[in-house]
């Protein structure tokens, strides 16, 4: 799994970094914490060490270390440097030379963006086909950015893959998880897997169905999926709602706990849960909200 976190200079980006190191814990993901600010600096004017008094570039240094600082066991980190070969690097053409690398098991960038804090988001997940993105946002009912307000919403509509909005410092009691009744993927039902173990919390299963005659079709999916969460040693329980009570049911789901939608490309809610639906959600819920692709 490819983990992408978006950052900035506010308290819960800090939040956010410890929660992914407590999942990369359990998840081994190639990781890359990705600084932005929206203010462009003048790099003529900047020597390569003065750009590390910039605030966000100095911000990502200290989580870099908070990150990595979860990992204290050098033997068994997976983010270690310590696979050392050698590889062929062209410098030229028809000129290569053979350099000694040291890698790791698995990847841990630390990244910088400047331009518009959403457009630049997108972008790396994009270059990087991230699986997951991590964004924080301030409490409350806003969400928001600093430097761009609507940045956890613009991420969350035009991301494509999955992504966890994390409210700063709002521990979940319960992960309330939406899903399709045939089209949900196997990577979606697991990260929902790391969410429970992470929180260690209760699961509860919300089949959605068009209408009563596809009831049983959903039910038996739910008692599949029911069953795959049984075998990992997670106590969740099901339950299916008409797509009709949507309206009513996500937001009153998003007050007990954190909520995590089913958005596939083929996705029941997909279809009648609108992109301006999802931006309310993700602005008024008082949990972080998982938004599943």
């Amino acid at each position: 799994m490819r983990v992408l976190v978006a950052l900035d200079t506010n308290p819960y980006s800090t939040y956010v970094v410890h929660e992914v190191a407590k999942l990369a814990m359990n998840t081994w993901a190639d990781v890359t914490l990705l600084g932005v600010d929206s203010k462009r600096p003048d790099i003529s004017n900047h020597a390569a060490g003065s750009l590390r008094n910039i605030p966000i570039v100095k911000k990502m240094v200290k989580f870099r270390k908070e990150f990595l600082s979860y990992f204290t066991d050098k033997d068994t980190s997976p983010y270690e440097k310590r696979q050392q070969a050698y590889e062929l690097v062209e410098l030229g053409k028809g000129l290569w030379e053979e350099f000694s690398v040291c890698r790791s098991r698995k990847e841990f960038r630390v990244r910088v963006r400047f331009g518009p804090p959403a457009k630049q988001v997108l972008a790396e997940a994009e270059e990087e086909q991230s699986d997951l993105i991590v964004v924080g946002c301030s409490k409350g009912d806003r969400c928001a950015w600093e430097q761009d307000r609507n940045a956890p919403e613009k991420i969350v509509k035009g991301a494509p893959c999955s992504v966890l909005v994390v409210k700063e410092e709002k521990k979940p009691n319960k992960i309330v998880c939406c899903l399709d009744h045939d089209s949900v993927s196997q990577e979606s039902l697991e990260l929902i897997n790391q969410m429970v173990t992470l929180h260690q919390t209760e699961l509860a299963i919300v089949g959605l169905t068009e209408s009563d005659r596809l009831k049983e079709e959903v039910d038996q999916k739910m008692k599949q999926i029911l069953q795959y969460y049984t075998d990992q040693k997670i106590k969740a329980w099901v339950s299916v709602v008409d797509v009709s009570l949507l309206d009513q049911f996500i937001p009153d789901a998003a007050e007990k706990g954190l909520i995590a939608l089913w958005m596939g490309p083929r996705s029941i809610l997909g279809k009648f849960f609108s992109q301006d639906r999802v931006g309310r959600l993700i602005r008024t819920a008082q949990s972080s909200v998982l938004i599943l692709r």
